[in-house]
Parts: C-alpha cells; structure tokens; sequence
C-alpha cells in the first residue's frame, strides 16, 4: 500500500489525488459516552500563569481564524461561524496572555442540534455535550487538554447538568482510556459515514434515510 501511494505521488497530481481522497465516503465506528455528576470538580490541573480561560465570543473572530487554520482552515466558515451564531454552541478556550493567541479550543453543546439527533441523542435541560477540543501544535505537553476536559465539566455543572456526553471516534485507544479513567461510561456505538467532497460527516442510519439533508457537526 505504501508503495501504491509513493508511486501515486509521482505520477499524479495533487489536485487530481485531493479530489479522488475527497470522493470516497469513509465509514467510522464512534463511540458514546456519559459522565453523570453532582458537584464540580475542586482540584483543578495547574495552569501555567501566562495563560488564561474564558468563554469566546463574535469579537474573537480573527484568533479563532487562526486557531483553525492549524487544523482545518478549510472548514473555519462551515463550522466556527455557525457555532458563534448557535444558541446551542460555546466555546471555552485557553488564551496566551502574552500573543492573545487561542491556544487551546474545546466547544459544549446545550441543545438539542440535529447533529446530535441522527444519533438518537436528545439533550435533556440538565444534559450537556463535550465537543472537538484542540491544541494548537507548540502549546502542547503542558497540560492545557487535562484542564481543559475539567473546565469544561465544571462549565456544564455550574449551569447545571448532572450529566454530561462525550464521543471518541473508536480507534482513539488513548481518548477511550482517558474518558473511562475520568469515570465515563460507554452509552451506544454508531457507524458514521464521511464523505468530504459532500462535507458529510453523519450517522449512518440518518444519513440512509434522507441521504441530502445538510447537517452541521
């Protein structure tokens, strides 16, 4: 297989392999999980001085842009844009004191979205979900992701929930570990089909239903 792609880097163009990569629907098996909980969490990871959290907001616009574009510029328009403007959407992020750079980006969920229907998921008014944390490359290894997970906990319990779910796409050996050392426990698996030249991302069983509905992850 190595070798097929080696030669398909020489004798093919780039445009040419991005559009056939983007043309074929990839099927992923992704795994549910919910932490219920009463109080928040005390003992908190420390965090480096020169950092600071706090929730963004539309005026932050410019540094998400360039938070994203260490992950998915491409899809800055498609995703951030439309969380800013959800009710259901908000983001807590970890920013340098120094750059004012977002360091580190990780989303909660509310409200029921249809994103999270076609996983027969129906968030109670006490039920939150965790969603796409990210680090940016050279902020890693210092702890922002284990503080992170906790503030986003203790988000949801001061507005509170009692209950709280995550998803880890099932080949993430290393995120199921953490989640279950954290005291989640498995809910349901679902195969989820992806389809980038359709920016599809969806379950399965919605998707086969009704194939051109645009959902928003």
């Amino acid at each position: 297989m190595k070798g097929i792609k080696r030669i398909a880097r020489i004798f093919i163009p780039a445009s040419i392999r991005e559009f056939i990569y983007r043309s074929i629907p990839r099927f992923h098996k992704v795994n549910t999980y919910m932490l219920t909980r009463e109080g928040q969490i005390k003992t908190l990871v420390p965090l480096n001085e020169k950092f600071f959290i706090r929730e963004v907001n539309k005026e932050d616009i410019e540094e998400l842009r360039k938070h994203e574009s260490y992950r998915n510029p491409k899809a800055f328009e498609k995703k951030i844009i439309p969380r800013l403007n959800s009710p259901a959407w908000h983001g807590l992020a970890v920013i340098d004191r120094e750059t004012r750079d977002i360091a580190y980006l990780a989303w909660v969920i509310d409200k029921t979205i249809p994103y999270l229907q076609e996983f027969g998921i129906f968030l109670k008014p006490n039920e939150f979900l965790l969603k796409d944390g990210f680090c940016v490359p050279h902020y890693r290894h210092q702890g922002l992701h284990s503080r992170m997970e906790q503030e986003r906990i203790n988000y949801c319990v001061g507005r509170g929930a009692t209950a709280m779910y995550i998803q880890i796409h099932n080949p993430n050996k290393k995120g199921i570990k953490s989640v279950l050392d954290n005291g989640y426990r498995p809910v349901q698996q679902n195969i989820v089909i992806h389809w980038p030249i359709f920016n599809t991302y969806r379950a399965l069983k919605g998707f086969l239903k009704k194939p051109f509905k645009h959902i928003v992850k």
